[in-house]
């Protein structure tokens, strides 16, 4: 950038540079408009020895030379013995030139005015400057800085009496303001050297690149510091939080916001490096903020994983670029501070308006927050697997932290896709700890059909996949999706767009939604609500969720209710509407929590009395479980066989053939309400073993089977009130249609 010369257009920018600041609410409203030339004025020495050239002040420059090791220089607004004919205050007009000489030797600068300090001009230093205002710091846009041996500017309180007689410096938040730091840093920092940069409410880093990225010389150590207490060792550079209960180094009260723009899509600024990409990895870039992170530039890390570079308690907000993962897991999701608090906080949530792209491996979103992907925003792991996992998915148990996972924008992975969320403290705006998905989710691997999936599930609430769910390189889907929500209680998972899987499984609550699943194979594991889609407070026959056999053929389905001790929570309805054949079998499922031979004992499974209706279009077969009821049932205690266990009403329609290969078992009393019969519909009824059923209902035929089976009752044990039998009941045979 080409520097003006001419006084007048320097005054003119000064003045624009200013407004332009407080219009973007990056200078305190107690900062004013001050000369081109002006110089930090009314210095007073506290500590060490510093002497000046006899001019300091003639044409805006000014030449301190330090003479003593961490040496201290308080700015009033009157008395001292520096630039006494300047304004008061730490303040470099816009063609100022301040030069400190001072190799080797700390200089801190406090300014006391109680006005922020402004830095609009040239600042060299050859040595650790520090410059430190309560009120607030103000590196203008047209300033310019020399400091290869690193330059420290705190928006915050310092202790300079401990600065002076060790070079620890601490830095407290009880009385801070806001930092904005732009303009050129030129040679800023290198090897050896350390940057840090520190302010409360509003932290703003956006200075202007030099050559290839270049915002901080590589190599050297920089920590921006959004409100968090602690001490800076001002000879190494390392910044130590020290902000717990009764700390004199406290964080700031309320949140802070430290908003970064630093690299573009051309020169990523790397923060395990401090520099652009290529640079030594030496050192890195640490941000911490008791707050939000808000990141307007294109951050990496050939580390992969930009945590713990970056640490927050609130939100991290992406409107650029994020090249790496966040997976907290590898820190136990905690941040280095306990802001004000007895123990070290959790790491927040995320908020992506931007692009987060990897290309390999498995891109982790690990957070105890809420992650949120926005509409229009991307998230993108074109060689390997996207997993989002918010609140304890993944995590240790957090007090007080839990999230949601959200999706409106783009998720595109090669693999897997994982939407995971926990929140079972129920704390914060989304208590349930749900997943929603409403944008798009797309996975490109050719071969899709064998070696890719799809997770969405709540362990403590809801779940939504809507928008679209794509395999452009597959058209034969996914390998598998598993979808899961809270169980107890219960909660939903909504199927809202259509999913292709060779293996599908569902756990949890309810699952509903008007899309369709095309599958192969099918468990409905242990879930405690129900599984429908109710479109007809009538119509039984259209309520049913949606199966579609696709190009497989037949779909194999397992219904394996959840038993008492599993978490049943009472009376759970089943209805399944099939596009062409099925299999169906019962899985693990019982009618009574205990049973000892031909007897099953009371009590019975909380959820007796349920409801399962199955319809198929095509064929449907009803084949034996493989390791039959988790508890008891009466098909296996009396007639030593698995069969096909549900623990109430019972409706099988077919399209076509409805083949019956093992026992139909619903019987767990002998006497029971409406709605507990059997019907089978079909216009071939194949029977091929026993039906039990309870005492007084009926098994129902719609046309005559291909033989009329044992069917067995339920009956009391003679002289006991707890143990039930079966006993032969041919009068329950009954010839009759569901509809």
């Amino acid at each position: 950038m080409k520097r003006q010369t001419k006084r007048d257009l320097s005054v003119l920018r000064a003045f624009l540079a200013t407004a332009a600041f407080a219009g973007l609410g990056l200078v305190s409203a107690r900062a004013t408009v001050f000369g081109p030339l002006q110089l930090p004025g009314h210095g007073s020495v506290v500590a060490g020895s510093v002497s000046t050239t006899g001019n300091y002040g003639a044409g805006g420059t000014g030449h301190i030379m330090v003479g003593g090791t961490n040496t201290v220089i308080n700015w009033g607004n009157s008395g001292g013995t520096i630039g006494t004919s300047q304004p008061g205050g730490f303040n470099i007009g816009g063609h100022g030139h301040l030069i400190i000489t001072n190799p080797g030797d700390a200089l801190l600068n406090v300014d006391v005015t109680g006005s922020p300090s402004q830095i609009f001009g040239m600042l060299n230093a050859n040595g650790p400057v520090f410059v430190a205002n309560a009120n607030g710091i103000t590196v203008g846009s047209g300033a310019m800085i020399v400091a290869p041996a690193g330059f420290n500017l705190i928006a915050a309180s310092v202790n300079e009496r401990t600065f002076a007689s060790t070079g620890q410096l601490p830095i407290s938040f009880a009385h801070s303001d806001s930092l904005t730091v732009a303009g050129k840093l030129i040679a800023a920092g290198g090897p050896g050297s350390s940057i840090f940069l520190a302010g409360s409410d509003a932290v703003n880093i956006m200075p202007i690149p030099n050559g290839a990225a270049h915002y901080f010389k590589p190599g050297t150590n920089v920590t921006i510091d959004g409100g968090v207490g602690g001490i800076l060792n001002t000879a190494t550079g390392v910044f130590t939080p020290a902000d717990g209960v009764g700390s004199l180094t406290p964080s700031a009260i309320h949140p802070t916001i430290v908003t970064l723009h630093l690299g573009t899509s051309a020169h990523p600024y790397d923060l395990s490096l401090s520099g652009p990409n290529g640079a030594m990895p030496t050192v890195g870039t640490m941000v911490l903020a008791k707050g939000k992170i808000v990141n307007d530039g294109v951050l990496t890390d050939h580390t992969g994983n930009l945590i713990p570079y970056l640490q927050w308690t609130w939100m991290l907000i992406n409107n650029g670029t994020l090249q790496g993962e966040l997976d907290s897991l590898a820190t136990n999701g905690r941040v280095s501070f306990n802001g004000n608090t007895s123990a070290q906080l959790a790491y927040g949530g995320l908020v992506n308006n931007g692009t987060i792209a990897t290309n390999g491996g498995t891109l982790a979103i690990d957070l105890p927050g809420t992650i949120i992907n926005s509409t229009g925003a991307r998230i993108s792991n074109v060689g390997g697997s996207v997993a989002l996992l918010a609140g304890n998915a993944g995590l240790p148990l957090f007090t007080g932290v839990g999230g949601a996972a959200i999706n409106h924008g783009s998720i595109i992975a090669q693999d897997n896709v994982a939407l995971v969320a926990s929140n079972p403290n129920h704390v914060g705006p989304y208590p349930g700890g749900g997943v929603l998905s409403d944008g798009s989710i797309q996975i490109l691997s050719a071969n899709a059909h064998t070696n890719s999936s799809l997770y969405v599930a709540s362990f403590t609430g809801n779940a939504f996949l809507g928008g679209t769910l794509t395999t452009p390189k597959d058209a034969a889907g996914l390998a598998s999706v598993y979808f899961g929500t809270g169980r107890k209680p219960v909660s939903l998972f909504t199927l809202g767009t259509n999913v292709t899987a060779s293996n599908a499984f569902f756990r949890g609550g309810s699952l509903t939604g008007g899309g369709m699943l095309t599958t192969a194979n099918l468990s409905l594991d242990d879930f405690t609500g129900n599984v429908n889609n109710v479109t007809s407070p009538t119509n039984y026959l259209a309520n049913g969720f949606h199966i579609a056999n696709g190009s497989f053929g037949s779909t194999n389905v397992t219904i394996n209710l959840a038993t008492t001790g599993d978490g049943a929570v009472g009376r759970q309805v089943v209805n399944l509407n099939v596009a062409g054949n099925a299999a169906i079998n019962s899985g693990a499922t019982s009618t009574f929590v205990n049973g000892s031979g031909n007897n099953g004992i009371l009590p019975t499974e909380v959820n007796v009395g349920s409801s399962l209706l199955v319809h198929a279009s095509g064929n449907l077969m009803v084949n034996p479980s493989q390791f039959g009821p988790e508890n008891y049932a009466l098909s296996s205690g009396a007639l030593n066989t698995h069969g096909f266990v549900f623990p109430g009403g019972i409706v099988l329609i077919a399209g076509k053939a409805l083949t019956l290969n093992t026992v139909v078992d619903n019987g767990y009393a002998p006497t029971v309400g409406a709605g507990q019969g059997i019907f089978f519909q079909a216009p071939t009824i194949v029977s091929r073993a026993a039906v039990i059923a309870n005492g007084n209902a009926w098994v129902n035929f719609s046309t005559q089977p291909s033989a009329v089976p044992t069917i067995y009752g339920v009956a009391a044990v003679a002289g006991s009130t707890t143990n039930f039998t079966i006993v032969p009941d041919s009068s329950a045979f009954h010839i009759r249609p569901y509809f």
